[in-house]
């Protein structure tokens, strides 16, 4: 079945592309996802009439994630494409059925049990790649078996944050077999708005690394980074393990709203749950907020730029307040947390990849100023955030206490 599908130009050469790996990386809005998400819908449209039934796993790490991202993705290419009555789409179960039994299954990583028993998968798409270990993709690929008329890849699409991650040795450093490696940045991206490329270039001025990482899309070295005191652990989800459970609120529309639950319990610190949504009107953030189960003590205290969104979740009924500001706040708030152990549970993956790139700007000359960059600092922000009840309430104690360890983040402590 034809359809009226317009590719990017550099793209258009992967469509026939059957790598047993194929990575997508580069730099934000270079339309990598949406090129995955239209290849593999484009296979299974030529499958029907040549009579080539494909299984899809289309995953990230969470099942909230997967929902907000993969899963729309191909709702949205559905619409456009005005295929949906070809389409049977399960929206709970996260599917999408095809006339010749092909099937897209859409599922988040957040028990790797899951994805065991999901049979006949013929190729698989690895959204945001980072977020997942090297036994992840062992898994995945191990799923890919079988006699099959299509063809088998796995697409792995994300941008290159750190070298320090796996993905860069497996698929950069060694030559993987049956692979291959394409980049693409916003100007690969025809499809851009305006609004969005000019904030890419603005990157240049703010900071150097973090333009050649959302801009130019190259890896990040791991320099000047603010939190290094940090693990990804199943910490406890439930609120009432913890001393005290307080929450951070940023508010966006065009960035993300990020919500944090972080824990205080026997002088360290525990994120335990994130919200993190593009395009949220408050009367959505209270939505989402309202199946939050929040403790009774628990305080939520959020950007106090803010002052009218906050008086409506107010009235809606929730314990909340703004920030206290002022000079300096943000370095203490910083100071205090970096004298912490962080703990971070792995389905926080919004977090997990705002710390990573957490970092001090630098201008041209490469010195290191004292302020962090203000970007994909939404999570961080309302970690700050949570943390100033912490800082008003437990007692301090000295950084020698934790006997001046060099935390890393892929050691953990």
């Amino acid at each position: 079945m034809r359809v009226q599908a317009q590719i990017n130009p550099s793209f258009e050469s992967l469509l026939a592309d059957q790598s047993r790996f194929l990575i997508l990386y580069g730099g934000a809005g270079s339309g990598k996802s949406h090129f995955a998400a239209q290849k593999i819908l484009l296979r299974i449209l030529a499958g029907i009439e040549d009579n080539i039934r494909h299984g899809i796993l289309a995953i990230r790490k969470t099942q909230p994630a997967v929902r907000k991202s993969v899963f729309r993705l191909f709702e949205y290419y559905i619409n456009l494409w005005k295929i949906k009555h070809l389409v049977h789409i399960r929206r709970q179960e996260m599917t999408f059925s095809f006339p010749n039994g092909s099937e897209i299954i859409c599922a988040g990583l957040d028990d790797p049990e899951k994805i065991k028993s999901i049979e006949g998968i013929t190729s698989a798409w690895m959204e945001e790649a980072t977020e997942f270990t090297r036994e992840d993709l062992r898994q995945v690929n191990l799923r890919l078996r079988g006699q099959h008329k299509a063809y088998k890849q796995v697409i792995l699409s994300f941008n290159p944050i750190n070298r320090l991650h796996w993905l860069y040795e497996q698929f950069f450093v060694n030559q993987q077999e049956n692979c291959r490696i394409h980049h693409s940045t916003y100007r690969d991206n025809t499809f851009l708005d305006d609004e969005y490329r000019k904030e890419l270039e603005g990157l240049e001025k703010l900071d150097t690394e973090y333009h050649r990482i959302y801009a130019l899309g190259e890896w990040g070295n791991a320099r000047n980074v603010i939190l290094t005191n940090w693990q990804v652990t199943d910490v406890p989800t439930d609120p009432w393990y913890y001393d005290r459970v307080a929450s951070g609120l940023d508010f966006g529309f065009n960035h993300p709203t990020a919500l944090l639950r972080v824990g205080f319990k026997d002088g360290d610190v525990y994120v335990f749950d994130e919200l993190y949504e593009r395009g949220l009107t408050n009367q959505d953030l209270i939505s989402r907020m309202r199946s939050i189960s929040f403790r009774d003590d628990e305080l939520i205290t959020a950007d106090s730029a803010e002052p009218g969104r906050i008086e409506e979740i107010r009235r809606a009924g929730f314990r909340i307040e703004g920030a206290k500001k002022g000079p300096g706040s943000i370095l203490d708030g910083i100071d205090w947390l970096r004298r912490r152990k962080i703990r971070i549970h792995p389905t926080c993956v919004n977090t997990i990849n705002e710390i990573q790139t957490w970092k001090y700007r630098e201008d041209k000359l490469g010195n290191v100023l004292e302020d962090p960059v203000p970007l994909n600092d939404d999570a961080m922000s309302a970690l700050r955030y949570a943390s100033e009840q912490f800082r008003a309430e437990a007692p301090s104690f000295a950084y020698e206490s934790l006997g001046r360890r060099s935390f890393a983040t892929s050691g953990g402590f």
